[in-house]
């Protein structure tokens, strides 16, 4: 027998906190109460951020504590903390608010019953792979804590992966989430948000959405699906989240056949972003003291060359990122300006450069990853540009500074 005990791992979770899973998840079909899916992806943010703060893998058969307290945070505070009335309102207000966090948790722990199954897409099969979601449950009403072990198939399915750099993965904010009351919405939402980097248009048949929600034998009217499922949907996910959504019915005859998206990132939430970004950036140089002024002119100081290193390896997000910007094109002409040669073939003799010889690239002028990066974060935030995805530095990334310093 084996003598494992599961560990308890619990941490606070904020609504500015990323939750990541595999892009392909949220396609995959599956049903789950909404609170509970929500719970899950707390749970799952709780496990990034163990391993990041103990440098170390997280063990699929331990198991993740949120308490009603956070849970709650998520939910309400910014609702008490917006409203005007006193604080015996306030405090009436949370109680109730509470009550009811503690009655969505005692709900999906005695609704579950067996664990959720999600249906995954076999290459080369017609039949899905049943993946067991969720193994163990549980609520303590005396320290009003929740517990959830994962199935291992089904962590190593939207978690492990991600350490591989082939596959794609998508992120986005718990509180993109959290306000949802549709099951629609939130894997919609998550739909859409993990197609940005490709795409911003998806069509869908009517029954590969009843397929993905797992609901094949409901709304089999049009108009119930779409007054039902898709309208209310596509209300909450544009009123609530950084998406805005359109959608077209498409009729095969004179029934509704398909349905098309169209989605980005809303353009307030662009420039918000952009600006965040810089900032961050900015911080980072601050605390490590390395030069910083908000006119870049600290990119042009001769001793800048002591503060970044430059790149031994790009990947292809920021290569498409450096030969998109002008500025960077413009500085590095002297490898193509001469030729006559017109944009579009400049930016395939720099792409293959920057893949395959970008030692030589270096060695002509280092590339200063960090200023065309902040460059660019500045021209969009103050041009309420939008962009295609964000190229920029991940969450967990920090300045390309010298390691000396």
């Amino acid at each position: 027998m084996s003598d494992f005990t599961p560990k308890v791992i619990m941490k606070p979770v904020r609504d500015h906190d990323v939750v990541s899973t595999l892009s392909s998840m949220p396609q995959a079909s599956y049903l789950l109460d909404i609170n509970l899916e929500k719970l899950m992806y707390c749970a799952i943010t709780i496990i990034h951020k163990h391993e990041m703060d103990n440098n170390a893998d997280f063990n699929p058969r331990d198991k993740v504590s949120i308490t009603a307290e956070n849970f709650y945070q998520l939910l309400y505070e910014d609702v008490i903390n917006k409203s005007n009335g006193n604080e015996i309102d306030a405090a009436r207000l949370k109680k109730t608010h509470m009550q009811n966090v503690r009655r969505i948790m005692e709900r999906a722990y005695e609704r579950f019953t067996s664990s959720p199954v999600m249906l995954v897409k076999v290459p080369d099969s017609e039949i899905p792979e049943k993946v067991t979601m969720i193994q163990k449950l549980h609520y303590e009403p005396k320290t009003k804590v929740f517990s959830i072990q994962f199935a291992e198939e089904f962590f190593r399915f939207f978690y492990n992966l991600l350490k591989d750099k082939n596959n794609s993965f998508n992120r986005h904010e718990l509180k993109q989430i959290m306000k949802m009351n549709s099951y629609y919405s939130l894997r919609l939402y998550r739909v859409f948000n993990s197609e940005l980097w490709r795409t911003n248009t998806l069509i869908f048949s009517c029954d590969e959405l009843r397929r993905m929600f797992l609901k094949e034998n409901q709304y089999r009217q049009h108009s119930h699906f779409r007054t039902r499922v898709i309208e209310p949907a596509i209300e909450e996910i544009n009123s609530l989240t950084n998406l805005q959504v359109k959608h077209t019915y498409i009729k095969n005859g004179d029934s509704i056949d398909a349905i098309q998206f169209k989605f980005n990132y809303k353009l307030e939430y662009i420039t918000n972003r952009m600006s965040k970004a810089l900032e961050k950036l900015k911080i980072s140089y601050m605390k490590k003291a390395i030069p910083w002024s908000d006119d870049f002119s600290h990119f042009k100081d001769p001793e800048r060359i002591n503060h970044f290193k430059p790149p031994l390896k790009l990947s292809p997000k920021q290569i498409k990122f450096l030969i998109s910007s002008q500025k960077f094109m413009n500085d590095y002409g002297m490898f193509y300006e001469n030729n006559g040669f017109d944009h579009s073939t400049a930016q395939t003799i720099m792409k293959a450069l920057l893949t395959e010889n970008l030692a030589l690239v270096n060695t002509r002028k280092a590339i200063d990853l960090d200023y065309y990066f902040a460059l660019d974060y500045k021209q969009k935030a103050e041009n309420n540009e939008e962009e295609e995805e964000f190229t920029s530095y991940e969450e967990d990334d920090e300045p390309n500074e010298s390691e000396d310093e």
